[in-house]
């Protein structure tokens, strides 16, 4: 595997959402609206991908394959109902929650 440097930010709109870049601040490829839903990119790390091929959440191979293909990965973690606020505020409304698949489908 190349090795390739991996920038890492936290939201600081949204609870355990992380965004994964090849490339420190540049968020040029993200999708219209998704910096707006994601809020202020706060910088949580660097680290190289070939030293570390095993990440917590996510694959390598996801990580690699999203940045190939769109330039950036979005991760959500969902570990409970309770602290993710689009269900809760869905729950609020009486419907009912969305998959981590689901809401990883509102950004692509």
């Amino acid at each position: 595997m190349k090795d390739r440097m991996i920038y890492v930010y936290k939201s600081v709109k949204k609870l355990r959402t992380y965004l994964y870049l090849e490339e420190r601040d540049n968020f040029s490829k993200l999708p219209a609206g998704l910096l707006d839903a994601f809020g202020m990119p706060k910088f949580v790390m660097v680290f190289s991908a070939a030293r570390h091929p095993v990440l917590p959440k996510i694959t390598i191979d996801e990580l690699m394959k999203a940045l190939d293909e769109k330039g950036y990965l979005l991760r959500v973690d969902l570990e409970s109902e309770e602290e993710n606020l689009l269900n809760e505020e869905r729950r609020l409304r009486g419907l009912p929650p969305l998959t981590k698949e689901q809401i990883d489908g509102f950004f692509h």
